[in-house]
């Protein structure tokens, strides 16, 4: 007992709180529309500061203070199964995850260690998840996010907090490598004509309507609307969100050949369910000319359509929380597809942040999300953020349509 009182005094609290307040700054800045480089920069300096000093009990609060912070948001999903009680639960869970990556980080007895930790957490995934990246504190600021350059920064930090000797600050003047650099302009696409060309389609159906079956006429007019009023104003594409139709597209023959018509007229791009031998995906289809591709989803989100946990426990909890829900099927690989006269890699929403889905550093990249699930929150600015580092780590443009916030076109920085 007097070992677990030892986390709860007001520095050891206050300490962590702090320190997690600057590794999470950024998203809300960026969330209320607050474009401050310079002060972005300096609190994730800060942040990294704090993880290579702070005593090991306040490590574990500021794991908790940040794993609240930057993902609070998980647990709003539960409000569509009926499980509204558990938010504040999965809140508490997913920050007592972080609490304990952070203490093991904190165990770490010299600065230099901590250093080597913090740099590798970009592949620590809990359950598979993977938007906890420390170098996206520097995503938008003066600084850049690619991860040598959050090596470096750590390793600067490094020198100049274990070192007695004044000529340690001579290592911060190699901060200046740290600095964001523009990306290369070769083989880039014409983003100016392609933006003029394809229509990305963002709808706001909440997420208590989406899948009831008395709006689903009512969805299916809407989207298609939104591809006539593309044809109308001479697009060449259009993008429509993840399962903008919701439903299992394929065994609608009817709308299919609807959507096939309109192909002739302007390429569609659009999310959707799919069927196969009783095996769902959570897909797009692509039509175009007469014609249809579909192309699944190849990285699931854990818990929300793949149980992460060994099979017999996975079964168990998608009985209980999930109406016995089977996961969602997966592609092997990544689809590339043509569309607008130019190769695109095509993403669903999670996908979008993975690494998996920039293999080979894709110059295009169609996304398609539905944030419905998470709205209000914070949720669709740290996927914007996200898809930015990746962005100016693979040099893609990606092309991105919601239902909810967060569509547009995120283009290297």
């Amino acid at each position: 007992m007097k070992f677990l009182m030892r986390y709860f005094t007001t520095s050891t609290i206050s300490l962590g709180f702090l320190s997690a307040i600057t590794a999470s700054a950024f998203i809300y800045l960026y969330h209320f529309h607050i474009h401050w480089p310079w002060l972005q920069a300096a609190l994730g300096l800060a942040a990294l500061a704090s993880w290579l000093l702070l005593p090991p009990r306040a490590m574990f609060w500021s794991g908790f203070f940040t794993g609240a912070f930057w993902f609070w948001w998980i647990g709003l999903s539960f409000r569509y199964y009926d499980l509204a009680w558990m938010v504040p639960l999965v809140v508490l869970a997913v920050a007592f995850v972080y609490g304990l990556v952070f203490r093991l980080v904190g165990a770490l007895p010299h600065p230099a260690l901590r250093a080597a930790a913090v740099g590798l957490l970009e592949f620590v995934h809990p359950f598979g998840f993977d938007w906890f990246r420390p170098a996206l504190m520097f995503t938008g600021s003066v600084l850049g996010d690619h991860l040598w350059q959050l090596w470096l920064m750590l390793a600067i930090l490094t020198i100049v907090l274990s070192l007695r000797h004044k000529a340690r600050f001579i290592a911060l003047a190699t901060l200046i490598f740290a600095f964001h650099r523009p990306p290369s302009t070769l083989h880039r696409p014409d983003l100016d004509g392609l933006k003029q060309s394809v229509q990305i389609v963002q709808t706001n159906i909440p997420q208590a309507q989406k899948w009831q079956p008395r709006y689903r006429n009512a969805i299916v007019e809407l989207n298609l609307h939104a591809i006539d009023l593309a044809i109308r104003d001479g697009k060449t594409a259009v993008i429509l969100p993840e399962s903008a139709f919701p439903l299992y597209l394929n065994h609608d023959i009817d709308l299919m050949r609807k959507l096939l018509g309109k192909s002739e007229k302007i390429t569609i791009l659009t999310g959707a369910l799919y069927a196969e031998k009783n095996r769902p995906y959570n897909s797009t289809y692509l039509f175009k000319k007469g014609t249809v591709r579909v192309m699944h989803k190849v990285v699931l989100v854990p818990f929300g359509e793949a149980n992460p946990l060994p099979r017999w426990a996975g079964r168990w909890i998608n009985e209980i929380f999930f109406d016995g829900a089977e996961d969602y099927t997966t592609a092997k690989a990544p689809s590339d597809f043509t569309m607008a006269g130019h190769t695109w890699r095509n993403a669903i929403c999670y996908e979008a942040t993975s690494d998996k889905l920039f293999a080979g550093d894709p110059p295009l990249m169609a996304a398609v999300s539905n944030n419905a699930w998470f709205t209000p929150s914070t949720e669709a600015t740290l996927q914007r953020l996200l898809m930015q580092l990746q962005a100016n780590r693979h040099g893609t443009a990606i092309f991105h349509a919601t239902n909810g916030p967060g569509s547009g076109v995120v283009t290297p920085q």
